[in-house]
């Protein structure tokens, strides 16, 4: 749980009217986040679209305290008209790069519309998606680029989905697993592309303007996110310096009914969960396709989603999904049957280690995940 500031209130506010809060003590971008660090928070998650209780249609995405290791914790909402725009209102809280157990709350705000056109894609810059930071020196960074939603997003257009999968060729991905070359096949990943995506500056320097760009492909088969060999790459600079951080790995989901603590110390019951594997600047692997077999073998899966190796700089652990369906509309299944659409609401946490990892690559992972709520949580 956040220490919330109690003592030195003069000096941090000195501090942040003296200079703009996203230009505080850029050298911390470099160091690296100290060991046992988390990143802990609860979003709730109410489906109004897939109800027959609400005639509005609007999705929202209530975020409380999403804390970023001792950098910066979001919270606030976002909602979402599916098909149509998602339009965000996130206060960030920062903590003093010189003392980070000092907190300074609401120092910017994540804000603005991103519309969605037909083909699904999010552009965030024709709804002017900005962040704002209102604290100190008050200034404003827009986003621009395009995020390509995943094509299917209802359930009961899978089976479609599926059956054009199985004529379609396969996509291999590849990693290395204590030592060995582990090679799993995809047949028709959906991916959710980053196109020319930047995201604004701050509210630290060492978070500058950064661009994205890359994919991360979904499985229908097995409800897995994946990234191919050319990762999502974040590149930015600190100072005179360039920097590109590639991220690979694999977020897996995992259907299962269970209990953990959350980072409040309650006990909390799970219907599921995506186990994160992300590595950042892991060596390339190629998948080699004269020695792969053509199908998946359950240990290579196993192995290849495994929790070993989380020594590199990555980003590991859990986010838990405790979803119901009360009041779903429904619709038929490939069976006739009647059936809910998806949930109706998902309790949200996430339970996160990053590992190795500077200040600035976490940072630019978490100013991403915010934009991705909206297709990485559509069943």
């Amino acid at each position: 749980m956040i220490h919330r500031m109690t003592a030195g209130v003069a000096t941090l506010a000195a501090l942040l009217a003296a200079t703009p809060a996203w230009a505080q003590s850029s050298n911390r971008g470099l160091q690296t986040v100290a060991d046992g660090a988390k990143v802990t928070g609860h979003m709730t998650i109410d489906f109004n679209s897939r109800s027959v209780r609400n005639n509005i249609g609007l999705d929202k995405y209530s975020i409380e305290a999403l804390t970023v290791a001792d950098l910066m914790a979001y919270s606030g909402s976002a909602q979402r008209k599916p098909e149509d725009t998602i339009t965000y209102s996130l206060r960030i809280d920062v903590n003093n790069p010189q003392n980070p157990s000092q907190i300074a709350k609401d120092v910017a705000i994540l804000r603005g519309e991103t519309p969605i056109d037909e083909g699904g894609r999010y552009q965030p810059e024709s709804g002017n998606l900005r962040l704002d930071i209102v604290k100190g020196q008050q200034s404003s960074g827009k986003f621009g680029g395009v995020i390509q939603g995943r094509e299917v997003t209802r359930w009961w257009e899978l089976g479609e989905q599926i059956n054009r999968a199985s004529q379609a060729a396969d996509k291999l991905y590849s990693r290395t697993v204590n030592g060995k070359v582990v090679t799993i096949q995809v047949k028709n990943p959906d991916p959710l592309s980053f196109q020319g995506l930047v995201l604004a500056p701050g509210p630290f320097s060492f978070l500058p303007q950064t661009r994205v760009s890359g994919n991360l492909d979904y499985d229908y088969e097995l409800g897995n996110w994946l990234t191919d060999n050319n990762g999502i790459s974040f590149q930015y600079a600190v100072g005179n310096q360039a920097y590109t951080d590639k991220v690979t790995g694999s977020i897996r989901y995992v259907e299962e009914e269970g209990n953990f603590t959350d980072a409040k110390g309650q006990s909390r019951n799970y219907t599921g969960y995506y186990d994160y594997n992300l590595r950042f600047n892991e060596p390339v692997v190629k998948p080699e396709e004269a020695f792969f077999g053509g199908e998946n073998k359950d240990a290579d899966v196993e192995a290849f989603f495994g929790t070993v190796e989380q020594n590199q700089a990555g980003l590991y652990g859990r986010v838990y999904y405790l979803d119901s369906e009360d009041g779903c509309r429904r619709e038929k299944n490939e069976s006739g049957q009647m059936e809910c659409i998806g949930p109706t609401r998902s309790e949200v946490y996430w339970d996160l280690k990053p590992v190795k990892l500077t200040y600035s690559q976490l940072g630019n992972w978490f100013k991403l995940e915010p934009l991705m709520i909206g297709p990485f949580n559509d069943e």
